[in-house]
């Protein structure tokens, strides 16, 4: 290429790339002054807006959807009159909980939209604050996004009315747990969470609407907590509920059953305050209580004890001495002995106390631990003894005709009949005797109670049957432990040395203080009871002194009459004394002092014959 050409064709590059400097700073500046022009026309427009919208709405401004850009306030009201508050009367409200709806028109309820302040937000939008700020407004409304949202307020109390209905609806009450024992058992109230209708949140959701439609609104519904909720209840209710099933106790073949109510009885349940922390926190939407509370349930250990040892009495078999069958005078021959069940007592009350407290199902059924029960007095010994046993004491009393007490002293001397008596045991008229019941053969006859005849008692006349043994026991020199003199004094006893019992609490003890067992037997008549006692003598004397008889006292004439007696009859009161004495070995051994007071009884005052009629 010449050097010329090269030099013309290096002056064209270099105007053409003058040209693509030229175009490349155009378009810089292109790009840096449009928004400049934008923002400069924006700033021109809202410097224009307070000389030519001054009384007017901005370009594009809406209200709750309507249209009212350049629009005057006259113009603004009339078409938000038109166009949003007739639709809006007209829409339908429709409140609900899920469950329940109500159904009105914003027109009846008396919402209705504010148009005073629609029309002063609309006069007002992109009028005030900083020049930049009223370039955003203006852009916003040009480009059609400038909205004010409309307002309702209520015109009167119609909407709180509704509402206040709606409530009355859904309130409920919370339901505090209750958990007590009753006289049927278990007394059991359910918590329940209550319901209370929030009513500002739900008017204020009512007064607040996106649209000029139909609308569903939210009923706002607040739960209520009571003072012992679920949470302070049920684990007590689970853990009495398990100990009250119904349970069955088995003892080899035997069985008791258990009822809830019975079960029951075994439980304490206490209401106590709880403590920070110690339930779980009440959600903050809902309404607490001012205080809460939770149930404690516990086994009562004495009442599980006494009914442990109740349940021994029913479900132990004890095992049965020898005994033996004789004559008047001479052992005929021996009745073997028998092996019993006991319960472990101890066992038992433990085991029900971890037992008792599970969960169970509609039942249950505990094995009692038990262990046998050898019989005290063997068929062995009683071989051994039977040719050195001989009757050692005999005593009778007797008592007037009567079926109802003739029933009573034969079937409770029946009780003692073959009884063995082992060395240091101590015999006690009730525990051996057994429940005086109608279904063992008792019946209703007198008894003495509170020193006055109650011709209404069942199993009137056992003291007929306590005497006579204390009698028989007694000239035999053994242990007296327990003995009581009767309200007032019966003649057909010896003064001083009778041994009333009633139950509870009056008993008649003596103990076997010898080396050999001791047998009593029981001889019932129609009008008469005798006890005889038999052993191996015990070697001993006894001296039992007359009564000595003292204070004296006649029954006074206010005296209420005992229905024991006839009108006349009577009683003196008085105080008597006797001693007894036994010697062993030439050694006093015991020495008894009986001391008896006796109350006054009769019947009232004798009647008087009617004096004969004269002429």
């Amino acid at each position: 290429m010449a050097l010329g050409e090269a030099t013309d064709n290096m002056a064209v590059l270099a105007r053409s790339g003058e040209q693509t400097v030229r175009r490349e700073r155009s378009f810089v500046w292109k790009l840096i002054l449009a928004p400049l022009v934008v923002v400069a026309v924006a700033l021109a427009c809202a410097a224009a807006a307070s000389a030519g919208y001054v009384h007017r709405a901005l370009p594009g401004l809406t209200v709750g959807g309507v249209a009212i850009g350049s629009l005057e306030e006259a113009q603004i009201r009339a078409r938000l009159q038109s166009e949003l508050v007739v639709p809006w009367n007209a829409a339908s409200v429709t409140l609900t909980d899920g469950a329940h709806t109500w159904r009105a028109t914003n027109g009846s309820l008396g919402i209705a939209p504010d148009v005073d302040a629609a029309v002063a937000a609309a006069l007002a939008y992109g009028k005030d604050g900083s020049l930049v700020d009223r370039a955003d407004a203006w852009i916003d409304a040009l480009r059609g996004v400038g909205r004010i949202p409309f307002a309702m307020r209520p015109q009167n109390d119609t909407l709180d009315r509704w509402v206040a209905s709606a409530a009355v609806e859904i309130d409920r009450a919370p339901v505090a747990g209750q958990l007590r024992v009753g006289a049927k058992g278990l007394e059991v109230t359910h918590p329940e969470l209550g319901r209370i209708v929030d009513r500002p949140a739900t008017v204020a959701g009512l007064l607040s609407a996106d649209s000029l439609g139909d609308r569903d609104v939210a009923l706002r519904v607040r739960s209520a907590y009571p003072e012992v909720d679920a949470s302070g209840f049920d684990e007590a209710y689970a853990r009495a509920t398990a100990v009250t099933t119904p349970l069955t106790v088995r003892v080899e073949d035997r069985t008791w059953e258990e009822s809830p109510a019975s079960l029951s009885t075994l439980v304490i349940i206490d209401r106590v305050t709880a403590k920070p922390g110690e339930l779980p926190a009440i959600p903050g939407d809902a309404i607490a209580p001012s205080a809460r509370y939770r149930y404690t349930v516990s086994l009562a250990n004495e009442r599980v004890a006494s009914w442990v040892a109740a349940l021994g009495t029913v479900l132990d078999h004890p095992g049965k001495s020898a005994k033996f069958r004789l004559n008047a005078e001479q052992v005929v021959s021996v009745i073997p002995s028998e092996s019993g069940v006991r319960i472990d007592q101890e066992k038992l009350r433990a085991l029900f106390l971890d037992e008792l407290v599970r969960p169970a199902g509609a039942s249950r059924e505990i094995a009692a631990p038990a262990a046998v029960d050898k019989s005290a007095f063997t068929t062995e010994q009683a071989n051994e003894l039977a040719a050195k046993i001989s009757r050692t004491s005999t005593f009778t009393t007797s008592y007037p005709p009567s079926f109802s007490r003739h029933a009573n002293i034969s079937t409770g001397a029946s009780q003692f009949d073959g009884v063995v008596i082992m060395p240091g045991q101590t015999f006690s008229f009730w525990e051996l005797l057994g429940p005086v019941t109608v279904e063992r053969g008792y019946t209703y006859a007198g008894a003495i109670i509170n020193n006055r005849s109650d011709e209404n008692v069942i199993g009137g006349g056992l003291c007929q049957v306590s005497t006579t043994i204390f009698n028989a026991v007694s000239r035999q020199g053994y242990e007296i432990v327990e003995r009581h003199a009767h309200g007032y004094y019966i003649d057909r006893y010896p003064i001083g040395y009778d041994a009333a019992v009633f139950e509870p609490g009056v008993d008649f003890k003596w103990r076997n203080d010898t080396t050999n067992p001791v047998f009593i037997w029981s001889w019932s008549g129609d009008t008469s009871l005798t006890i005889d006692v038999w052993g191996i003598p015990t070697g001993r004397t006894v001296v039992i002194s007359d009564a000595v008889q003292r204070n004296f006292v006649h029954p006074a004439a206010d005296q209420p009459a005992d229905p024991a007696y006839p009108p006349g009859a009577f009683v003196d009161g008085r105080d008597a004394f006797r001693t007894r004495t036994v010697y062993e070995n030439g050694q006093v051994l015991h020495q008894d002092a009986f001391a008896s007071h006796y109350a006054p009884v009769w019947g009232g005052p004798a009647k008087v014959a009617a004096a004969a009629a004269t002429p």
